[in-house]
């Protein structure tokens, strides 16, 4: 039997008890312990961060008259391989928040998407597939990657087991991803340079990026958390 699957439950006390109170059911929601695939975590979270390190290089470099090389292929070499790490990890962590086929759906979903960018991310490196087809792709993996955190923070949270800095991460930098793309979206029906724009697509580039740079320490946070627990057992 799978117990990670199933149900715990907790009198409050083993003595008989007539006013003993009724049994808690508390669902086991959030990851098993993994030390395999903690180290995953924290390799994904690692590459990512050094992604966007690269490409906060390849900005400074345009602001100062440079070009986009070889920032911009590095930064899109590791976002591939981070997208490829991530597809090994997120059907693991998601397993007992699955619960309904609709759910597992959309976590098969979101891990294919993630395949799917890598590949093309890769393809561009290797000027086979153009910018704008690549990035369009990205984009609908990152969409799909932060509602994903986003429905599993909100499960978890009610699972005692994970740790809350987990899910409120999680939760925290989903929203400000969202948030900051909806922003961004609205200021490009805005004609592009007025002040109206600018109003939306300014806060919404700052708050967006800072969500996505930081995102990457999610998956070490969870990585460390993984392994400590399996360590424990």
């Amino acid at each position: 039997m799978n117990t990670a699957e199933q149900p715990t439950v907790s009198t409050g006390s083993d003595a008989p008890d007539e006013q003993s109170p009724e049994p808690v059911v508390v669902m086991v929601l959030g990851p098993a312990p993994d030390r395999a695939t903690g180290k995953v975590s924290v390799a994904l979270g690692v590459v990512n961060l050094v992604a966007g390190g690269f490409l906060i290089v390849m900005f400074v470099s345009l602001a100062q008259g440079g070009s986009t090389a070889p920032w911009g292929p590095i930064n899109d070499a590791l976002a591939a391989a981070g997208n490829i790490l991530l597809t090994l990890v997120l059907p693991r962590i998601s397993r007992n928040a699955a619960r309904s086929r609709l759910a597992r759906g959309f976590v098969r979903t979101t891990a294919v998407a993630s395949l799917v960018s890598a590949v093309s991310g890769l393809l561009l490196v290797v000027r086979v597939l153009p910018f704008e087809p690549s990035t369009a792709i990205s984009m609908v993996a990152i969409v799909l990657q932060c509602a994903w955190m986003l429905w599993l923070s909100r499960t978890w949270a009610r699972d005692p087991r994970v740790p809350a800095a987990i899910w409120r991460f999680g939760l925290t930098t989903g929203l400000a991803l969202l948030a900051g793309m909806v922003l961004v979206g609205a200021s490009l029906l805005l004609p592009f340079g007025s002040t109206a724009a600018n109003l939306l697509l300014i806060p919404g580039v700052a708050c967006g990026g800072v969500a996505w740079l930081v995102w990457p320490l999610w998956y070490i946070l969870l990585g460390r958390h993984l392994r400590r627990t399996d360590a424990a057992r």
